[in-house]
């Protein structure tokens, strides 16, 4: 082995050729000697000479050390976990500007809250009225207000007592209603909930009590109509004919369609609508649908 600096090196030439061997002589300062490298290969002995040249000629091996660069990787990624850092304490910065300013625009909107409420009160009690008489409006509507204007529900937990109070609403909405009225399992829901009070009952509970209140031989019949299969309940009593009559009776004085049929019979549009496509279903009406509305006509096809 032999090991040169390369900054002893003044020069490099090829040396020998033909009867002699390739060799590299390397010239050295300042002591004037001359170092002959020679290789089997003259073909490495070639390579050898060009790499040292270009190397004493470029003289980049001057600019740095092998410490002095990884110095500077090291820096680098130092500088680029810095900037990393400061990313992460601006988003921080922004995150908690973001929830103090939640937390006060919470604060301002419960004043806010506090201070509508304390303006209905101020109102109602100049009025007279409670803060329920909206929904004692509504349970009056729907008949289910005893004489002394309590809710005609007990409010119980018992499952009797949901039953009982399902059964008490959906009867005495459906008589207040008429023969021909129906309710959705959804309004049975809210109407037992608004006549309960704070006792409330889940949709669950809701629909078991009405699968009680509606076994055969009760006063109540629950059904489904529609193509949607909309779950509703309606009195006993009630015939599909007598629907049926009705009806016909109201599509022969002109084109039927769920609003008309609401405002005659007191019902939803959403109800009226299902006992108009249960009509259908049963081929007594048959639909029209125009480009103003969905119209109704009685089946004039039964008879041919």
């Amino acid at each position: 082995w032999l090991a040169v600096r390369l900054d002893s090196v003044s020069s490099v030439e090829g040396w020998g050729g033909g009867l002699r061997s390739r060799r590299c002589l390397l010239k050295l300062q300042p002591c004037g000697r001359q170092v002959f490298v020679r290789s089997p290969d003259a073909a490495a002995t070639e390579d050898l000479l060009e790499n040292v040249r270009l190397a004493v000629r470029d003289t980049r091996w001057r600019e740095g050390s092998y410490e002095a660069a990884s110095m500077g990787g090291l820096q680098r990624i130092l500088g680029e976990r810095a900037v990393k850092q400061q990313a992460t304490e601006q988003t921080l910065d922004v995150a908690l500007a973001d929830l103090d300013s939640l937390r006060r625009h919470a604060v301002e909107a419960a004043a806010a809250a506090k201070q509508v409420v304390a303006q209905l009160s101020q109102r109602s009690a100049g009025d007279g009225k409670d803060d329920g008489s909206g929904v004692k409006q509504l349970l009056e509507e729907f008949g289910l207000l005893q004489s002394d204007g309590s809710a005609i529900a007990c409010g119980g937990q018992q499952e009797a007592d949901v039953v009982a109070d399902v059964s008490k609403v959906c009867m005495a909405a459906l008589e207040k209603k008429g023969n021909l009225g129906t309710l959705l399992a959804h309004d049975v829901f809210c109407l037992v909930n608004r006549s309960r009070g704070t006792a409330l009952v889940s949709p669950d509970e809701v629909m078991s009590a009405l699968r009680t209140c509606t076994a055969p031989g009760s006063s109540l019949r629950l059904r489904t109509l529609g193509p949607g299969g909309a779950i509703a309940v309606s009195l006993a009593r009630t015939s599909d004919d007598e629907l049926d009559s009705q009806l016909l009776a109201l599509a022969e004085a002109g084109p039927l369609s769920a609003f008309e049929l609401g405002q005659k019979l007191k019902l939803t549009a959403a109800e009226a609508r299902y006992l108009l496509h249960d009509a259908e279903a049963r081929a007594v009406l048959v639909r029209d649908d125009a480009p103003e509305c969905v119209f109704f006509h009685r089946n004039f096809f039964e008879d041919f």
